[in-house]
């Protein structure tokens, strides 16, 4: 009897481990296959390459690029069967300088993730007297169609005798890159999307937006005085490439005369928009005030790059566009009032 009694209770026991397991298993498995699912394939765009105009080997830098990202598993490129009416349909005119706002439009209009422009070109360069030699580079540039931030930028150099050997080293040095060119901006994007909200400290309560001159708001109003002025650097791949560009960085002018929160809104490459955000870190100022009291200020700060060089050997190149609505620049604030005599 007691054995009969013993093997009921085991049966018993046993139903409820295997039911307490098929449990288990049924309500983990939805979540292990959710964790195990591949991640979307990110949706890319080669959109221009620009280039000198005696360069004639320009395609092959472009489909070097296309033909690696075409590779990653990640990656889904799109056809530029797909890129080129769009890019038409929007007018768009080739520049790679772009405000934020006009990159959003763009991936917009061809439906990716994220889209590539760059520049490349191979010349005759020659380091001193009586040598030359055949410099070729590849400047590739990964915008977030999301956000139209300047995601990643990847520089590309080499010299060799003959044109040939330049561009081939080049193309090999692009294919290396790309998976990790991949990495980078699905780590930003990985980044923009789980960032932390910004909390609002003291410091930051109240920024004020820099008034128009004919505005009730500028009545009362004294901008923020700079006290020194910071030039940034021109670096060496914008000399290499014979960059003309801006960039624009919307800035926070604390009450206290610290340099607050900084936004690229026009971005260049080449590793200006960093040299603009230096230079900007290092201004010394004076706050801004409404009666007499200091506040904070939100105001806009362009630099223009360019190489300098002879004018009479070097074409002027084109001012690139300012975005639809103007934000107005806080240098332009600075100026003399009093006329020449």
């Amino acid at each position: 009897m007691n054995s009969r009694v013993a093997m009921k209770r085991r049966h018993g026991l046993t139903a409820i481990f295997l039911i307490c397991l098929a449990y288990i298993g049924s309500s983990a498995s939805p979540r292990n296959a959710r964790a195990q699912s591949p991640q979307p394939l990110l949706r890319v765009a080669v959109v221009a390459f620009t280039r000198a105009e005696s360069a004639t080997d320009f395609p092959l830098i472009e489909s070097a690029v296309a033909d690696a990202l075409a590779r990653d598993a990640r990656i889904f490129l799109i056809d530029q069967s797909i890129v080129r009416p769009a890019l038409t349909g929007i007018r768009y005119d080739g520049s790679i300088n772009m405000s934020k706002a006009e990159a959003r439009r763009i991936a917009a209009a061809i439906g990716c993730d994220f889209l590539i422009v760059g520049k490349a070109d191979v010349f005759t360069r020659s380091e001193r007297e009586g040598e030359s030699h055949q410099q070729a580079y590849a400047a590739v540039m990964m915008v977030d169609g999301r956000t139209g931030a300047l995601a990643d930028f990847a520089f590309f150099s080499e010299k060799a005798d003959t044109v040939e050997t330049a561009l081939s080293a080049i193309v090999k040095a692009i294919k290396q890159r790309t998976v990790d060119l991949t990495d980078r901006v699905i780590r930003f994007r990985a980044m923009a999307e789980f960032r932390p909200a910004h909390r609002a400290t003291a410091g930051d309560d109240l920024i004020e937006d820099v008034p128009d001159e004919d505005s009730s708001r500028a009545e009362g109003f004294k901008p923020p005085e700079f006290l020194n002025r910071v030039k940034p650097e021109y670096t060496s791949e914008a000399e290499l490439a014979d960059i003309t560009a801006t960039v624009e960085v919307m800035v926070v002018f604390h009450s206290n005369g610290e340099i607050g929160a900084l936004e690229i809104t026009r971005w260049a490459g080449f590793g200006l928009d960093e040299s603009a955000a230096r230079a900007i870190h290092q201004l010394k100022f004076k706050p801004a005030t409404r009666g007499d009291e200091p506040i904070n200020v939100r105001a806009l700060i362009r630099y223009n790059f360019r190489r300098v060089s002879d004018p009479s050997t070097r074409p002027e190149s084109q001012a690139p566009k300012l975005p639809e609505k103007r934000e107005r620049d806080l240098r332009q604030l600075f100026k003399p009032t009093y006329r020449r005599p």
